[in-house]
């Protein structure tokens, strides 16, 4: 059964999070001038265990060792990923179908046809707090979160005007349980994390004097030393737009007064990255090996969890696995200890490379000091 959150947002979860950890934190933002992209880091790392890069036109790449063409890459998603694992990334069903299987606590929901919206508005009359979103989705598009039954119509429509348009991607729409936690995004290569990150959404504390806009605003001018975060930062006006009621730009908090503006931890709608690799308990990091081990041939992925605390599995579900996932946030944290998991990746794709023929691939050193 959803529950539908009526917690102050200092008491949720993600709230306690903010309160413990971000906010005693702000002032110590991590500065990053300049922003190296995922493929840049990658093709560097890549020569340097002397494996050329050869990019054709559009997303595709080839990767030379010894002059053989022994890997590739589309967009950001390589060879690591077989077709079949290839397939559930790109569905959100498929890929809870796949951890379920395999007995892993996911986050439920059921997938629709496009034209069923009647039927699927058949689960809210539970009650609670739902997520719509497309089946394929990416990027957070088309995804809304906290659905009650009032706001399903607009939320059904929303998700189906925003579905990806590809002949390979699904077309049904996923009405799916709210959990309320933090979500954790792990980068595991070869059946192992090597990061784990909280997108902290966008939020404000109130000092007394200050409107929500000047908060926003002020909190978007700290992040100027950051070349990720400032390159990713959605407007003022989009932020303003879409305050949960009843905030408007003008409303002057009470000091100390924690509001999430937003549900969304993505860096485009103004989340923060919050390195937890070293907070994280040992089974929640399993959980997530776990859930990529369940989906074959995937080799290196994101995962996402959701989790009521960083300390425990218990409660935890996985939400998705992103094949396409970019490495940026680990290695460019707003918060906490940048993670260099690109030489995992291409350390990764070497061995590949070298032991092709071999029935077995050595370790991967567990060091995460080597420039990538």
């Amino acid at each position: 059964m959803p529950v539908h959150t009526s917690l102050p947002d200092a008491e949720r979860p993600i709230g306690t999070f903010i309160n413990a950890h971000v906010h005693p934190a702000w002032d110590q933002l991590n500065e990053y001038p300049r922003l190296t992209r995922h493929i840049q880091t990658m093709n560097y790392g890549l020569r340097q265990r002397r494996m050329p890069v050869h990019q054709f036109q559009g997303w595709y790449a080839a990767f030379l060792y010894n002059g053989n063409i022994v890997g590739g890459r589309y967009g950001r998603m390589t060879t690591l990923v077989s077709d079949q694992a290839a397939e559930a990334c790109a569905s959100k069903t498929l890929t809870q179908t796949y951890a379920a299987a395999a007995d892993l606590p996911v986050a439920g929901g059921k997938a629709f046809a496009a034209d069923a919206e009647a039927a699927a508005h058949q689960l809210l009359a539970a009650g609670g707090s739902w997520v719509v979103k497309p089946d394929a989705a990416r990027r957070g598009r088309g995804v809304s979160l906290q659905v009650t039954e009032s706001g399903f119509p607009d939320a059904w429509k929303r998700a189906v005007r925003l579905r990806p348009r590809g002949a390979r991607s699904s077309q049904e729409v996923v009405v799916e349980p709210f959990h309320d936690g933090l979500l954790v995004r792990f980068f595991v290569v070869g059946g192992t994390s090597y990061a784990a990150a909280v997108r902290v959404p966008l939020f404000v504390i109130g000092d007394g004097s200050s409107t929500v806009a000047d908060l926003v605003r002020a909190s978007f001018e700290h992040r100027s030393v950051h070349a990720l975060l400032k390159s990713t930062l959605p407007s003022l006006g989009s932020v303003l737009s879409e305050l949960p009621d009843p905030l408007t730009g003008e409303t002057v908090l009470e000091r100390g007064d924690l509001r999430m503006l937003q549900e969304d931890g993505r860096l485009t709608a103004g989340g923060l990255p919050f390195d937890v690799t070293d907070m994280v308990s040992p089974a929640l990091r399993s959980l997530a090996e776990r859930a990529a081990q369940s989906i074959p041939g995937l080799g290196a992925a994101a995962i996402d969890l959701i989790t009521p605390a960083l300390n425990s599995a218990d409660g935890a579900v996985i939400v998705d696995a992103d094949a396409w996932a970019s490495v940026l946030i680990h290695r460019f944290p707003a918060f906490g200890r940048r993670r260099r998991v690109m030489w995992e990746l291409t350390q990764m794709l070497s061995l590949r490379a070298q032991y092709w023929d071999s029935p077995r691939l050595p370790l991967i050193s567990s060091s995460v000091e080597d420039a990538d």
